[in-house]
């Protein structure tokens, strides 16, 4: 599990590179319109909207947070490393039946 996790916190920490802003509105059979949007840190979503201007508007949200999404996301990373340098530090979690180290 702590492997994992490590694999993603350096997945994440490298995700500062270029700008990777993209998206697409589909209409869908049903009438809604399918958006799928990444912004400049590559993080990416996919919502249901009903009307292209409720689509345009979620991407232009989508972009418009993108540093404050970032900052909660190098938040969460931090407090994953915290937790598993604690985990090595103190050997928790070793040996158990569970199977949680």
């Amino acid at each position: 599990m702590i492997q994992i996790l490590e694999k993603v916190i350096k997945i994440l920490k490298n995700n500062n590179m270029e700008d990777k802003r993209s998206y697409t509105i589909t209409k869908q059979n049903n009438g809604w319109y399918r958006v799928e949007v990444i912004d400049k840190y590559g993080a990416w979503t996919e919502i249901y909207e009903q009307s292209v201007y409720d689509a345009s508007k979620f991407v232009y949200e989508y972009w418009s947070s993108a540093e404050e999404r970032r900052k909660e996301n190098e938040l969460m990373v931090e407090t994953i490393t915290s937790c598993i340098e604690l985990d090595k530090k103190y050997n928790l979690l070793k040996g158990n039946r569970d199977c949680l180290d």
